[in-house]
């Protein structure tokens, strides 16, 4: 059949105006979804937008041919066989009960989310072995948040192979807790202050997670063993992670201190442990703001803060 003839038949009408509600709520999902985001990168998200209204509009186009198809066929309108009949038929019911269930699965994910993040060590350790959503990425996010969560359980979850646990994570339902950058379930363990210096040792040896062992390298936990391999790494992730750890050497920190990326220096303000002559030359920095930090730093040094 041609184009012309698909819009010429009575169906059409319905596929143009669901197409166009599913673009409309592809859109209002996305906006959304960008808006909840803490991500320094979310404004991004707006790029992506016009291709999230397609997609959201050519399934649902096609559910509401399908709909029209069982409507105007029980009204006589058209006609088809039993087997075009049944199949739209399908088609029709189809999205209605996915749209059921991923409501029911959310709002269900939601209160296990909320439960976790008030549990306590106890619960954790049930919750972990029992829980039915033991292995869903947003429930294991919310323990590695859970300031109650014990070495142990932790390092039972970066034992995990899974992954989809090095990825960073978003959601429009109300799952991600205080992780506003949607950090991956990996770098939430890494930077927990209960995680054991073996785990982060594990966490680190592996090699396609830069973002993990970024986190690893800024953690006071983490042994210097680990550390010492990247002291003169130029890769900035690194250079992130060992400028924000009290343990980083001071020779260490005096590199750091020199480099060009802004972001690595600008951490050196933050660490409690960067030496005041280090601080001094960063309140020179002809980045202003960076400048204004240093001195911060040290004032509050100064007050005793």
């Amino acid at each position: 059949m041609s184009s012309n003839g698909l819009r010429e038949r009575p169906e059409a009408r319905w596929a143009l105006w669901s197409g166009i509600a599913g673009a409309l709520a592809a859109t209002a999902l996305s906006v959304k979804g960008i808006f909840a985001s803490g991500s320094s990168t979310a404004a991004l998200g707006f790029i992506a937008v016009p291709l999230v209204a397609v997609l959201g509009a050519i399934p649902v186009g096609l559910w509401g041919a399908a709909l029209g198809h069982v409507v105007l066929r029980r009204r006589g309108v058209v006609q088809s066989g039993a087997t075009v009949f049944f199949a739209a038929l399908a088609i029709a019911a189809a999205l209605p009960a996915a749209v059921i269930y991923e409501i029911q699965h959310g709002l269900r994910l939601e209160a296990a989310v909320r439960e976790v993040l008030a549990m306590d060590v106890a619960e954790l350790d049930r919750a972990y072995r029992e829980s039915p959503w033991k292995r869903d990425r947003y429930f294991l996010a919310a323990m590695a948040q859970n300031g109650s969560a014990r070495a142990g359980l932790l390092a039972q979850i970066a034992a995990r192979d899974d992954p989809e646990l090095y990825e960073p994570m978003g959601s429009l339902w109300d799952v991600m807790g205080a992780n506003r950058k949607g950090l991956a379930v990996m770098r939430l363990v890494a930077n927990h202050p209960n995680t054991d210096a073996a785990t982060l040792a594990r966490l680190a040896a592996r090699p396609d997670a830069p973002y993990v062992l970024h986190e690893v390298l800024a953690n006071p936990k983490t042994p210097l063993a680990v550390l010492e391999p990247h002291f003169e790494s130029t890769d900035y992730l690194v250079e992130w992670g060992l400028a924000r750890n009290p343990k980083t050497p001071q020779r260490v920190l005096e590199r750091l201190a020199r480099s060009p990326d802004l972001y690595t220096r600008m951490n050196l303000a933050w660490n409690p442990a960067t030496p005041r002559e280090i601080l001094e030359r960063l309140a020179q920095d002809p980045d202003q703001s960076l400048a204004r930090n240093a001195r911060q730093a040290i004032e509050r040094r100064a007050r005793g803060g």
